[in-house]
């Protein structure tokens, strides 16, 4: 199977021109062959969404702007980020979730379970975390779907581990031959190389190729690192 990582530029709040980059850069992929593109984390919102989610507003702007870019894309599977309900009976009212878009439906939609409150993040403050890990036949694969932070508590890298639950060998757990990570990943000294020798970590010792799309460019006060990348299931880049 191809895949494009669309490792693109979102503006917070900008639904309809977020909307329409994705559409675009969909049709690139489409155009090179690819049989699935997949886009940052939250791209359709922008992230860091921040108290825009508190709005209901903004949540249902959201699952709208989904319905309508899954009718608007070309004939490609895409996986996109988005806000939405939780769907929780308790605690927070939203979700940052993912979708898989495949001929004009959401055919699968999962919700990110590790929610960093460190350094420049705060998602535990505004989001709801996922139950669940996400596993689905795609392309001849078992596709596990992950969102940022769920990458980052491998117990085969860290010493120290932020979490109890670890999204990656849970989706490896449930016949999962292939990960994919859709980020919001901000710049900052020496990430780059960490980044990098986590996810060839992460494929060698888990024996699944790796799939990371970043975002780039700036949102607020971050600026995205960018650096998308694979790894087969040998840790080759």
């Amino acid at each position: 199977m191809k895949i494009a990582l669309a490792q693109i530029d979102t503006t917070i709040g900008d639904f309809t021109g977020n909307r329409e980059r994705i559409v675009k850069y969909a049709g690139c992929a489409r155009d090179r062959g690819a049989e699935l593109v997949v886009f940052p984390e939250l791209a359709l919102c922008g992230y860091p969404p921040r108290d825009l989610v508190e709005k209901a507003g903004f949540v249902e702007r959201s699952q709208a702007e989904l319905l309508r870019l899954a009718r608007q894309l070309p004939p490609i599977a895409a996986l996109v980020g988005y806000v939405r309900p939780s769907r929780a009976e308790q605690g927070k009212p939203v979700a940052d979730a993912a979708a898989l878009l495949v001929g004009g439906s959401v055919v699968l939609d999962y919700a990110k379970i590790l929610l960093p409150f460190y350094d420049v993040f705060d998602e535990s403050r505004y989001f709801e975390p996922g139950r669940s890990v996400c596993v689905r036949e795609f392309g001849g694969f078992r596709v596990g779907i992950t969102i940022c932070e769920d990458v980052w508590n491998d117990k085969h890298f860290w010493t120290k581990r932020l979490y109890a639950r670890d999204p990656v060998e849970e989706c490896v757990e449930a016949g999962a031959n292939l990960l994919l990570n859709l980020a919001s990943s901000p710049y900052s000294t020496e990430k780059i190389k960490l980044r990098h020798d986590m996810l060839k970590t992460i494929s060698t010792q888990r024996g699944v190729p790796v799939v990371y799309v970043n975002h780039v460019g700036g949102n607020d006060q971050l600026v995205f690192a960018g650096s998308s990348l694979a790894f087969n299931a040998r840790g080759e880049l």
